[in-house]
């Protein structure tokens, strides 16, 4: 086996992170996933070791934010962090990667079949590895292909068939890519000219009607997470919060505040104390203490609603295996390792002042998982996400972290209001526009206003379910044809 056989599988994996934020080289997408489909199913030699290294590049870059996590957060050394990060590197690796390789030896015997379908057929092999994303290691979905068609005139897809329909227009073209480069480089190099097409920037901008429903006020206190539960700490964040709510707006009717902002729980004396000395209508989020159970919520501090957070992350908010790993290292000791996960059905959430102002309220990673955030928008007029990207450093995780916000509010045709600890906390229109934000390690207020909507779009009605069942129908298909066919013979 030649170094070349190592190295350019790596290159490829590489790229296509740079397709995503902060980057948003968009067409390198399309070029990393049509070289792993050429390799995997249109090459025989050696196809194992160049899928197992486009994925050590894929995942390894693009989820480095990891190291941050677990070396700050975790106070560990840098050599137990990268043993840790490695083994979740292998676990990605296994999960997402692995099936990769035995579904493409069996796609081999069906590749007898029309070109299209072949194409077509390998596309729904990659979105159900994509869809799979959601559910194995208690869920994952970071690195969706289909987010980096944001801000261009394909966007238009996430309204119809989300972030997945977005995904299969690019596994769709990238194979079409793959398979003219195998057999008619003429057409590979037309073929070629379309990702670029496709990342032709387009600013959807926001509507001029200014007859917004709501003024809101959002706090971004940009606090050191790492004092955070020192002793005497936490009345310098209250102090913190107490100087920046002043900027808020005269005419704000709900102040939004990060994630967890308070070292202590809602049944805390001092959150009761904090309380008072706040404004009606401020939605926070906030460690709640509930039949010796911990649980990361938003609360309503008007009404008392409370969501719970239903997705956690793995390693950070609970630990797989805790017993076996529990006192291993401090990292996983960390407070917030012990967290409980929220209920899988519709937790309601209002307005205090209007009961009938339905809000669909998500916590951190809770955006990124598309269907939870299409189930809470059924009846909502807007979306708070509240989040603590301080976790992820000054890595490229908050960005991208943004760029899925976006998604979910253009899939749902809603306004979302984004409230980070230290940014990215942004106002986002429903089509995805970024209205205005407060930047990375910025400390401040933002003051803005939205519309109520209640129609919904054709995905938020129906889900990735079309392209869910599309991807199994091409499986079931082809195999049938393909069977048929050798029985003939």
């Amino acid at each position: 086996m030649k170094y070349r056989d190592y190295i350019t599988p790596f290159i490829f994996g590489f790229i296509g992170i740079f397709s995503f934020a902060p980057f948003s080289i968009k067409p390198l997408i399309f070029f990393s996933y049509a070289y792993l489909i050429s390799q995997l199913i249109y090459k025989n030699k050696n196809r194992f070791y160049k899928l197992f290294f486009w994925s050590l590049a894929h995942w390894g870059f693009g989820m480095s934010w990891l190291i941050v996590s677990v070396y700050y957060y975790g106070e560990t050394s840098l050599v137990i962090t990268f043993i840790i990060f490695i083994l979740l590197l292998l676990l990605l690796m296994v999960a997402f990667s692995a099936p990769l390789f035995f579904i493409s030896r069996a796609l081999i015997s069906l590749l007898s079949l029309n070109n299209i379908i072949n194409i077509l057929l390998i596309s729904s092999v990659l979105i159900i590895n994509e869809w799979t994303m959601n559910f194995l290691l208690y869920g994952i979905p970071w690195l969706i292909s289909g987010s980096i068609l944001l801000d261009t005139f394909s966007q238009n897809i996430y309204p119809f068939l989300g972030i997945s329909g977005g995904s299969l227009l690019i596994f769709i073209i990238s194979g079409l890519m793959a398979s003219a480069w195998d057999h008619k480089k003429r057409l590979f190099y037309v073929l070629a000219t379309i990702p670029f097409l496709l990342s032709i920037p387009y600013e959807h901008k926001t509507s001029n009607d200014k007859d917004y429903d709501l003024n809101f006020s959002i706090i971004q206190p940009s606090t050191d997470p790492f004092l955070k539960y020192k002793n005497g700490y936490a009345s310098k964040i209250e102090d913190n919060i107490y100087k920046l709510l002043p900027g808020a707006s005269a005419n704000s009717k709900l102040v939004i505040l990060p994630e967890a902002e308070l070292p202590y729980p809602a049944q805390d004396n001092r959150f009761h104390n904090f309380k008072m000395n706040m404004p009606e209508n401020v939605i926070m989020g906030v460690w709640s203490y509930r039949n010796e159970n911990l649980y990361n919520s938003i609360i309503n501090t008007s009404n008392n609603n409370t969501y719970d957070k239903v997705h956690l992350v793995p390693f950070g908010e609970f630990i797989p295996f805790s017993k076996q790993l529990r006192g291993l290292i401090s990292f996983f000791d960390m407070p917030m390792s012990y967290v409980q996960r929220g209920k899988d059905q519709y937790q309601s959430f209002y307005l205090s002042s209007e009961r009938n102002i339905n809000i669909s309220t998500l916590i951190c990673f809770d955006i990124a998982f598309s269907e939870t955030v299409r189930k809470s928008n059924i009846s909502s007029k807007f979306i708070v996400n509240v989040s603590n990207d301080t976790w992820f450093g000054n890595s490229i995780g908050p960005y991208h972290h943004l760029d899925i916000s976006r998604v979910r509010a253009i899939e749902n045709n809603r306004w979302l209001i984004r409230a980070a600890n230290d940014g990215f906390s942004a106002i986002i229109d429903n089509n995805g526009t970024i209205v205005d934000k407060i930047n990375k390690g910025e400390k401040g207020v933002l003051n803005g206003s939205l519309k109520y909507i209640s129609e919904r779009t054709f995905y938020s009605k129906h889900g990735h379910s079309i392209v869910i069942l599309f991807s199994f129908l091409m499986l079931f298909c082809s195999s049938i044809i393909n069977i048929c066919r050798k029985i003939s013979v």
